[in-house]
């Protein structure tokens, strides 16, 4: 019976120095965070509990370049950084967050065109056209989980939440021909445009509703 009251006072011991936040800097806890998910394929950035009851952090989350070949050689990436500030509303491992930072989505295509012979201007030729466009978003994104930290100081969390736009993205594209080609195949650049813009718009939802729309797009 001795031996089993003496157990149990060191695992209440125990619990009560986790429930304290007790370590060599008390509750304070500061540390680098890697993670994976949705629509970030891996993120990373550092996160600061001050108190048992208040965390800050900075998080950066990307998509790798992939290609894609649906229109011709054509790319995309995905990019988010974000500043957020976390509750613990019971000094545990439960919070609510909020963040807010920018997202970025930048596509490029580049398709061949055949350029007949304009006689005393142009010969026959088969031209490349590289299109590339970049949507910047501000966004707040807010957030609920679970985040817990051991004595050691491992954590191990869980969060999910939204991306919200509270600002017009910022729109940039741009289209190169090569040097010599006539004036009239303007119109195929066009074409390349709406083509990059909807597979950018894959990405950005506010971006697609303009362009499901028929909304204007401007640059």
């Amino acid at each position: 019976q001795a031996a089993l009251n003496e157990v149990e006072t060191k695992v209440l011991a125990a619990k009560k120095d986790e429930d304290d936040g007790d370590g060599l800097l008390g509750p304070f806890r500061i540390g680098p965070v890697v993670g994976v998910g949705v629509p970030n394929v891996i993120s990373f950035g550092g996160t600061i509990k001050l108190t048992r009851y208040l965390g800050f952090g900075v998080n950066v989350g990307l998509i790798p370049q992939i290609k894609v070949s649906l229109y011709g050689q054509a790319t995309l990436s995905y990019q988010e950084y974000d500043a957020y500030m976390r509750l613990y509303p019971f000094g545990g491992g439960f919070f609510l967050g909020s963040g807010i930072g920018y997202e970025t989505v930048r596509g490029s295509f580049v398709d061949k065109v055949d350029i007949p012979e304009v006689p005393g201007v142009i010969a026959a030729q088969t031209a490349e056209i590289r299109s590339e466009a970049t949507v910047r978003s501000l966004i707040l994104t807010p957030q609920l989980g679970y985040f817990a930290t051991w004595g050691s100081g491992f954590s191990l969390g869980i969060d999910v939440g939204a991306q919200v736009p509270i600002a017009p993205s910022q729109i940039k594209y741009k289209t190169k021909l090569p040097e010599g080609i006539p004036a009239e195949y303007a119109e195929e650049t066009k074409k390349r445009r709406e083509q990059i813009i909807e597979q950018v718009s894959e990405v950005d939802d506010k971006l697609a509703e303009k362009f499901i729309g028929g909304e204007e797009v401007t640059s």
